[in-house]
C-alpha cells in the first residue's frame, strides 16, 4: 500500500473514532460532565508524557520552554480553547444534543476557511463564496426555527476552528504541542478533582467499569489526535478535506438511529443547506486541485 493511501486510511479511522465518541461519553452519563472533563485532561496529560518519554522528545519540550515564548503563548491559548470545546461537547452529548454537535462539526471546516481568508489572506472564488453563503443560510434557518443562536453548534465550530488556527500559528510538533497544552491546564483540574474528592462531591474510584472508562479518557483523546497527525503528513489536503466529514456524519447517524434524537423539519433544512454547501465547496476544491495539478 502506498504511503498516501496508508495515510488516508489512518485519517479515516481517526475520524471514525471521533464520530462514534458520543457513545463513550454516554457510557459516563452517571458522572458529572465537569468531572469527566477534568479526568479527560489529567489522564491525557499522563499518557502524553508517557509517549513523550517513550519517543525521547523530552529535550524538545525543554527547548520549547527555554527559547520559544511565542509558541508557548499560542499553546497556552490553544489549551484554553480546546478545553472549552471539550467541555461543551461532553455536556452537549450527555444532554441529548448529539445532532447539534454534528451540525457544529459540519460547519467547522467552513469556519477554518473563514479564518484562512481573514488571517492568512487566502483567496476564495465566487463558487466558494456561494458555498459559504449557503452554509450561513443553514445556520440562519436554525436561528429562526429555534428563536435563538444554536450555541452548541456555533461554539463547537468556532472553538475547534480557533484551535486549528492556533496550532498552525504555533508550528510545534503535534505530540509535543499536545503534551504542553495538557501540562498548562492539568494542575487546575487536578487540584479541582482533589478538592471535589475531599469535599465528598466525588467518589473516585467508582465501579470498575466507570473507573476504567474515566482512566481511558486519556487514550480516547490522544489516540485519534496522534493517528491524525501521522496520517495528515502522508496525505494530500484535498483528501483530508473529504475524509473529515466522516465524523459529523457518524455523529448524525448516532444521534438519530442510536439515541433517537428528533429531527425537526427546520433542523433538516439546516442540515440540508450545510450539506449542499459542503458538496459545492468540496467539488470546487477538487476541481481547482486537479487544474493546478494538471498545469504543473
Amino acid at each position: 500500500m502506498k504511503q498516501s493511501a496508508r495515510g488516508a486510511l489512518v485519517i479515516f479511522f481517526a475520524y471514525v473514532f471521533w464520530g462514534v465518541m458520543p457513545v463513550y461519553w454516554k457510557a459516563l452519563v452517571s458522572v458529572d460532565s465537569a468531572e469527566i472533563l477534568a479526568h479527560r485532561i489529567v489522564w491525557s496529560c499522563v499518557l502524553s508524557f508517557f509517549l513523550v518519554g517513550a519517543s525521547r522528545k523530552v529535550p524538545d519540550i525543554v527547548s520549547l520552554f527555554r527559547s520559544n515564548r511565542r509558541a508557548l503563548a499560542m499553546l497556552m491559548l490553544s489549551s484554553v480553547v480546546i478545553t472549552a470545546n471539550w467541555s461543551i461537547y461532553i455536556w452537549a452529548v450527555n444532554d441529548g444534543r448529539i445532532l447539534e454537535c454534528s451540525l457544529g462539526y459540519f460547519i467547522n471546516p467552513l469556519v477554518s476557511i473563514l479564518f484562512g481568508t481573514v488571517v492568512f489572506r487566502e483567496r476564495l472564488n465566487k463558487i466558494q463564496i456561494l458555498a459559504i453563503g449557503i452554509a450561513a443560510a443553514g445556520v440562519c434557518s436554525e436561528v429562526v426555527a429555534l428563536g435563538y443562536l444554536p450555541f452548541v453548534s456555533l461554539s463547537l465550530a468556532f472553538t475547534f476552528g480557533a484551535y486549528g488556527l492556533l496550532k498552525k500559528l504555533s508550528a510545534v510538533e503535534s505530540l509535543v504541542g499536545f503534551s504542553v497544552e495538557t501540562l498548562f491546564i492539568t494542575p487546575f483540574f487536578l487540584t479541582w478533582l482533589i478538592w471535589r474528592q475531599y469535599s465528598g462531591d466525588a467518589h473516585f474510584p467508582y465501579g470498575v467499569w466507570t473507573t476504567l472508562l474515566l482512566i481511558g479518557t486519556g487514550l480516547v483523546t490522544s489516540a485519534p489526535l496522534i493517528m491524525f497527525a501521522w496520517g495528515v503528513k502522508r496525505s494530500a489536503m484535498t483528501t483530508v478535506g473529504l475524509i473529515q466529514y466522516t465524523s459529523p456524519i457518524l455523529m448524525f447517524l448516532t444521534g438519530t438511529l442510536l439515541y433517537h434524537e428528533p429531527v425537526s423539519s427546520a433542523r433538516l433544512l439546516s442540515f440540508s443547506l450545510t450539506w449542499l454547501s459542503i458538496t459545492i465547496f468540496t467539488a470546487e476544491s477538487l476541481r481547482r486541485a486537479k487544474k493546478n495539478g494538471g498545469s504543473g
